[in-house]
């Protein structure tokens, strides 16, 4: 999956980049309510934010009824749903500042391969797989931003049952 962080002068503008280090402030403790109530398929898919800080979210679902396949799992859609609402909360924390000043974290693209049958309370951990100065010095210099999340789901035994790769 990649998102895209457009800055509000750039928004027209694509491109790709390689990350490098830098340390930034801690996340904002009001930032985990927003990570997963900001769009409505977020409030739809119901997940909660287990853990979140610069560089990882862990969300868990429990799949609504409305939500669940025809094995009684988290359906295919809400796996990714819920890899995807993992990737936007982690580049939510990690660019907090950047999104306060009109950057728009967006998936640019994403690979996703369905290891094992979800049953049950699933957790998605996501986390930034570069680090954050490239995106940085990406959206100071040509006002965009192209870099990856990685997401692994797994059920409540501790299998992995998702791998997701999101582009942001």
């Amino acid at each position: 999956m990649q998102v895209l962080l457009f800055s509000q002068r750039a928004r027209s503008r694509h491109g790709r980049d390689s990350c490098h280090a830098r340390s930034v402030p801690p996340v904002d403790p009001g930032l985990e309510q927003i990570a997963v109530t900001s769009t409505p398929f977020a409030r739809t898919l119901g997940a909660r934010v287990r853990e979140l800080d610069r560089t990882r979210a862990v969300l868990e679902l429990h799949a609504a009824e409305g939500l669940r396949n025809h094995l009684d799992g988290p359906h295919a859609a809400v796996l990714f749903g819920l890899a995807e609402t993992a990737a936007a909360a982690v580049c939510l924390s990690a660019f907090e500042d950047l999104v306060a000043h009109g950057a728009v974290p967006l998936v640019k693209g994403a690979e996703i391969s369905y290891l094992a049958v979800a049953l049950g309370r699933v957790t998605a951990t996501a986390q930034l797989a570069c680090e954050e100065q490239g995106v940085r010095d990406s959206v100071a210099a040509r006002g965009v931003a192209v870099f990856p999340v990685d997401v692994t789901i797994t059920d409540e035994a501790g299998t992995v049952t998702t791998r997701c790769r999101a582009d942001m």
